[in-house]
């Protein structure tokens, strides 16, 4: 059947045939991220891939430019989004530390719950790369780790927090997180946001400062 768009008839079969492609190249990733989640990155062959979509090993060439392609978009897709959220958070300087805190926990569990098979073979298997996709994806990480970093250190440097160890404190908060992807299951007893919330409470409860004592105090209803 033939559509009219800005005064040019364009027929579905063209536009199936445009389409076709981007159906395939999804059908590709989605066959290489489970097969990377359940056989591991240097387990998986492109042989592999190929026969989980229908495709000849060589075919496949069309598709993708070889194996590390697909694991470097498998790490862009896993933290590309929350890397822009937790940027935008960590820059809203109107909010308090312990909010921002709540607020990047949030959008990590969603994150990682949401997407836990691209999550798993990020954290699992990024040193796989190497050369500039390995670059891009260490510096991606530096960058998170850096922009939790500062909202632990803001709320150090404001009294809101007596963390000690700001850097410890931050590999704590990322830990915390990331080891979601080994326990997690939908349909649980605790649902993203339950869980989040009740790791700030661990964390703030521990991070709060109470300057009448030399002990963290209980954080106060946020």
């Amino acid at each position: 059947m033939a559509r009219e768009r800005n005064g040019v008839v364009v027929s579905g079969r063209r536009r199936h045939k445009r389409e076709e492609p981007r159906r395939r190249d999804e059908e590709v990733y989605a066959a290489a991220l489970r097969l990377f989640t359940e056989k591991g990155y240097h387990a998986t062959s492109m042989q592999d891939i190929a026969a989980a979509v229908g495709l000849y090993k060589g075919s496949l060439y069309h598709y993708i430019g070889g194996k590390e392609d697909l694991l470097a978009r498998v790490f862009e897709r896993g933290m590309g989004s929350l890397l822009t959220e937790v940027e935008a958070i960590a820059a809203d300087t109107s909010l308090a530390a312990s909010r921002q805190l709540r607020m990047i926990l949030r959008a990590h569990v969603a994150a990682v719950t949401e997407n836990r098979e691209a999550l798993t073979v990020y954290l699992h298997e990024f040193r796989a790369l190497a050369g500039d996709a390995l670059s891009t994806v260490s510096d991606q990480r530096e960058r998170y780790r850096r922009l939790v970093e500062s909202v632990v250190e803001r709320g150090v440097r404001s009294g809101e927090f007596g963390a000690t160890d700001v850097a410890i404190a931050t590999l704590g908060v990322l830990g915390m997180c990331n080891w979601i992807v080994q326990w997690y299951r939908p349909g649980g007893r605790l649902g993203p946001r339950q869980i989040a919330d009740h790791f700030a409470e661990l964390l703030l409860r521990g991070l709060y400062f109470d300057p009448s004592t030399s002990s963290p105090a209980v954080s106060p209803k946020l």
